[in-house]
C-alpha cells in the first residue's frame, strides 16, 4: 500500500509538472523583466496592451542578470524568449553568445533615444543614476552635487549605493574633481581605476548597498539611508509615497534599458514580433503613467506635459545637466570591473 501511494503521489506530481510546462508552451512568448515598479510598469504599459492588440497570451518570468539566461542557453534548457538588458550589459550578452542579432527594420533607429539601440537589443526606458537625499535632515536644496555625497563631515549619514561597479566608478571620478566628459578617458587607465576604487572605498563605513531597484526604494521610504545614489525612477516612487527626499538630476548617468531575444528561446519569431510591438509609441508613451522613466522612442514625449516631463530623467531640461554611459567602455571592462569592485569590498 505504502508502494502504491507513493506511485500515485509521483503521478501526481508528473501531471502538475507536466500541466505547468504545458501552460508555459502554450504562451505566445516569455518575456522576463527586471521585478519590482518597473516590471510592473512594462506590465501595464507595454505587455498587456501589445499582447491584446496581437490576441497572443504572454507568460512573464524576473530575473536581475542576464546571467540567468546564460545559465539556460549554456544548459541548452531555454524556457525564456525576451530578457531586459542594460545597454551596458548588451555586449557581455553577446559575447556570451546569450542573445540573437536582430533584424535590421526592427524599429525605425532615428525615432529613438541616441545610443538606445543596437543590433541585437531595442530601448525601452531611460534612467539615470541619480543623487537623492532627506530634506528634513540636510533642508531642501542643500546637496548640489556628487561632491558632497561623498562629504559624509559636511552632510553626516548613510549612503545607498548599489552593490555594483556600475555608476558607482563614475560617480566616483566626479567626486575626485574630474568633469563628466573626461570620466571614461579617466578609467581607462589603471592609475584612474585604482583612484576610482580607492573614492568608493572612502564611503564603505557609511554604506548601505542595495541589490535591487526595489530595495533601493524601500531603503528610502524606510528612513534607512540619508542620502542615495540610485535609479531615479525608483527613488521618485519612494518620494510619491511620502519619502521627504529630493533628486539632484547634476551630473546623473543617463542609460537606457533594452529587450534583446535569447538565443534559442521557445518562441524566437514570436519574440522579435513582440519586442517591435511594444517598442510603438503608443504603448510606451504610457510608461510615465506608472514610473518615472521616459521611454526610449523619442514620438512618445510628444504630448507630455510640464509636470509629467519634470519627473523624467529623459525630458530637456534633465538631459542637459547629465552625461550618458560609455557602453562600449563597460562592455570591454565590465567584468574584470565587477571583480575589481568584490574585491575592494571584501577588503578590509
Amino acid at each position: 500500500m505504502n508502494v502504491m501511494r507513493h506511485l500515485a503521489a509521483l503521478a501526481a506530481s508528473v501531471l502538475i509538472i507536466s500541466g505547468a510546462a504545458l501552460s508555459a508552451q502554450a504562451a505566445d512568448v516569455v518575456v522576463v523583466g527586471p521585478g519590482g515598479l518597473a516590471q510592473e510598469s512594462m506590465k501595464k504599459a507595454l505587455w498587456d496592451p501589445a499582447a491584446k492588440k496581437l490576441g497572443w497570451t504572454y507568460e512573464e518570468d524576473t530575473s536581475q542578470s542576464w546571467t540567468e539566461a546564460k545559465a539556460q542557453v549554456d544548459s541548452g534548457a531555454v524556457s525564456w524568449d525576451i530578457i531586459s538588458l542594460s545597454m551596458g550589459e548588451v555586449q557581455l550578452a553577446v559575447d556570451a553568445g546569450v542573445i540573437i542579432k536582430l533584424p535590421a527594420d526592427i524599429v525605425d533607429r532615428k525615432d529613438f533615444v541616441p545610443g538606445s539601440v543596437n543590433d541585437y537589443c531595442v530601448g525601452n526606458s531611460v534612467y539615470s543614476t541619480v543623487v537623492a537625499y532627506n530634506t528634513k535632515k540636510y533642508g531642501d536644496g542643500a546637496v548640489k552635487s556628487i561632491q558632497d555625497f561623498w562629504d559624509v563631515k559636511k552632510f553626516p549619514g548613510k549612503r545607498g549605493l548599489f552593490r555594483s561597479p556600475r555608476g558607482n566608478l563614475e560617480a566616483a571620478v566626479i567626486a575626485l574633481g574630474h568633469k563628466p566628459s573626461e570620466v571614461y578617458d579617466f578609467l581607462s587607465t589603471e592609475e584612474g581605476k585604482k583612484a576610482a576604487f580607492d573614492k568608493i572605498a572612502e564611503l564603505k563605513p557609511y554604506a548601505i548597498w542595495w541589490d535591487s531597484g526595489a530595495q533601493a526604494t524601500q531603503l528610502t521610504k524606510d528612513g534607512e539611508v540619508d542620502m542615495i545614489y540610485g535609479w531615479n525612477g525608483r527613488l521618485q516612487a519612494a518620494i510619491d509615497d511620502g519619502a521627504p527626499f529630493k533628486i539632484n538630476f547634476q551630473d546623473g548617468l543617463l542609460e537606457s534599458d533594452c529587450f534583446a531575444v535569447v538565443k534559442g528561446g521557445p518562441n524566437t519569431d514570436n519574440a522579435i514580433k513582440f519586442v517591435k510591438e511594444i517598442s510603438k509609441p503608443e504603448y510606451v508613451k504610457d510608461l510615465p503613467k506608472y514610473i518615472a522613466y521616459g521611454g526610449a522612442n523619442l514620438k512618445a514625449y510628444a504630448d507630455y506635459d510640464e509636470k509629467t516631463l519634470s519627473r523624467l530623467t529623459s525630458s530637456p531640461e534633465h538631459t542637459k545637466v547629465q552625461y550618458p554611459a560609455n557602453v562600449d567602455f563597460w562592455g570591454k571592462n565590465g567584468t574584470a570591473l565587477s571583480e575589481a569592485f568584490d574585491s575592494m569590498l571584501l577588503a578590509k
